[in-house]
């Protein structure tokens, strides 16, 4: 018996990580544009301690995750773990013959495709289209790209992998696969893309960086600026400055990608409005996704060669902050401007 799925879309960007491409996958296999769905929200938030050791990992409450990367719209998120007998391929013939797309969490190391295979342990999610008794169909638009079958027994080791600690992925090793699996759905009515819709997003995103952070949570540029001073006043060297730089990576990877999948969105609803507005502000947000290259690559380079530079951390720091600012003022003006327009 085979399982099908119809034919999947690979999706990534530059910036992006396996969180927005397999989300994006789905989307557009459900029929709907994952740059609007996904890049319409914009923010920061962090919680001390609350990040896991994955390439896709984004601070959200219990099952929430596509909820929290996808504000402006009814997309939700469940995760599960297989508990189905024998191999625990069930639950995933299930959802695909409900004609449902699983994510499946993986360990790089046992995937033939990627250039980690019996090399790196590293957390991973892929897309799985397709069953048969031999084969299970991914799909993976991380660089480089795969899609199409691997052999049964190696999607099992790594989809239950113990994913150890390894010393060439500091980053990303460290999490079990555990079988788990995300179920991810539109669930609710799509909002029209007008430009009184689109106005209210912008404000509704700056009035977000622009917010007092909540208690436990570090949120928007008050949250951001009091982050990075304590990073960068951590003494270099120590297993305190190690985690923290580690941290950086981890959950700086998928706020960046948020950045500049935002910045897309404003520039394509430039083109469609032909606003002159949003485009300068497509710009603006763009250079703060990129102002995070700086940070997160040094505090990268730091963890993995251990010659800390919080000095050069410190200089990259303040000037994202600064391209932040100057991203708000700009998006303020715009909200403006599209709603003289609406």
């Amino acid at each position: 018996m085979i399982e099908t799925a119809p034919k999947v879309q690979l999706w990534t960007r530059d910036l992006g990580s396996c969180l927005h491409g397999t989300l994006a996958t789905v989307l557009l296999h459900d029929g709907h544009d994952p740059v609007t769905v996904l890049g319409a929200s914009w923010e920061f938030r962090r919680r001390a301690g609350a990040w896991t050791t994955e390439e896709y990992y984004y601070l959200a409450e219990p099952d929430s995750l596509a909820k929290r990367l996808a504000l402006h719209h009814p997309f939700e998120s469940t995760w599960h773990r297989s508990e189905a007998p024998g191999d625990g391929l069930g639950e995933l013939r299930d959802a695909l013959a409900a004609g449902v797309l699983p994510i499946a969490a993986v360990d790089n190391f046992h995937l033939p495709f990627r250039p980690a295979f019996h090399d790196v342990h590293a957390a991973h999610l892929l897309v799985v289209y397709r069953i048969t008794d031999t084969d299970v169909y991914v799909s993976d638009a991380q660089p480089p790209a795969f899609q199409g079958p691997i052999p049964v027994a190696d999607f099992l080791r790594s989809w239950d992998s113990a994913n150890p600690a390894h010393d060439a992925d500091v980053f990303f090793s460290s999490s079990p696969s555990d079988r788990r699996w995300l179920h991810a759905r539109m669930r609710g009515d799509v909002p029209e893309t007008s430009r009184d819709w689109l106005a209210q997003v912008i404000r509704d995103n700056v009035a977000r960086y622009r917010a007092a952070s909540p208690a436990g949570v570090e949120t928007g540029v008050e949250g951001l600026r009091r982050y990075l001073d304590e990073l960068c006043a951590l003494e270099p060297g120590t297993e305190a400055a190690d985690a923290a730089l580690s941290e950086l990576y981890v959950i700086s990877w998928n706020i960046q990608a948020q950045s500049g999948l935002h910045a897309e969105f404003l520039r394509e609803q430039g083109l469609r409005w032909r606003i002159p507005e949003l485009a300068e502000a497509a710009a603006r947000v763009d250079a703060v996704a990129h102002g995070w290259t700086g940070v997160r690559m040094t505090g990268a380079h730091s963890r993995v060669w251990q010659r800390h530079r919080f000095d050069e951390l410190r200089g990259h720091s303040a000037e994202l902050i600064r391209r932040l600012e100057v991203a708000l003022e700009q998006l303020d003006r715009t909200a403006d401007a599209v709603s003289r327009q609406a």
